[in-house]
């Protein structure tokens, strides 16, 4: 899994915090369906918006468990825990996707947001979910293909090779949703759905979601060769988009539900 120093974690909890994913958070909570009483899992929890929302749907009885690689996540996760009022109902603790360090049928539900994608061994990881899955549990997995994101731009090409760039340097698997449903089934899993939701923007807003992922392109096409020239045409080409009709940007996304 990717390990966020403390300035990437604060880019992620701005990140996390605009419009579009809100939303998405709500859909993906809608889908987990969280029940008072359960016991759940979040994967990968960053900066723990996910887990705090979903807590208070387990309650009266009910339990999260958030994990993550990065100390600086997990760090900026008990903050907000804690902030929240949450620390009877939410555990963080630094944990490995591909290796859960919980025992078998510990969970009712296991939801993995934006995280497979970054886990070398995704097909153990899926398994480990699976297992720590108790029978009936519930199994709820957001990714991105990243191919099926779109810029609107004066040189396509160019857009083409820094989206290129930042699947390389990112993600261990920019197009998982492709392969997951293989995946899940392999870990002996039932697939009971699988979702869409697209995030489309319009307008030019630095609290949206694309234009917050504008520096971190940029910096995987330096990373990948690409000039800085051409990096730099390509950002300010972007960052003019200001008037109406002008900026345009979707990405799509899919979740998959899953049980055993």
């Amino acid at each position: 899994m990717l390990t966020y120093d403390a300035k990437t974690v604060a880019h992620l909890d701005k990140l996390y915090s605009t419009p579009q994913i809100v939303d998405q958070r709500r859909r993906l909570r809608a889908i987990i369906s969280a029940r008072p009483g359960e016991a759940g899992l979040d994967v990968g929890c960053g900066v723990a918006y996910l887990a705090s929302e979903v807590a208070r749907e387990v309650e009266p009885g009910g339990h999260i468990t958030a994990i993550d690689n990065s100390q600086q996540s997990v760090d900026a996760s008990k903050t907000r825990i804690e902030r929240e009022g949450l620390e009877r109902l939410v555990d963080v603790r630094t944990g490995d996707a591909a290796d859960l360090q919980f025992a078998d049928e510990t969970f009712d539900f296991v939801v993995a947001a934006q995280v497979y994608c970054y886990v070398p061994d995704v097909a153990r990881a899926v398994k480990q979910a699976a297992r720590v899955l108790r029978k009936g549990g519930r199994l709820v997995i957001l990714e991105t293909d990243w191919d099926m994101c779109v810029w609107q731009s004066s040189d396509r090409q160019l857009t083409r090779r820094i989206m290129d760039a930042r699947q390389a340097v990112q993600f261990a698997h920019p197009n998982l949703p492709r392969t997951l449903h293989a995946l899940i089934r392999a870990a002996g899993m039932n697939l009971s759905g699988v979702q869409t939701f697209s995030i489309v923007e319009t307008r030019y807003d630095m609290n949206a979601f694309s234009v917050g992922i504008v520096e971190s392109m940029c910096n995987a096409g330096l990373k990948r060769g690409i000039s800085s020239e051409d990096v730099t045409a390509w950002e300010q080409d972007l960052r003019s988009r200001t008037s109406d009709g002008e900026w345009f940007f979707c990405l799509n996304r899919f979740i998959f539900t899953a049980t055993k």
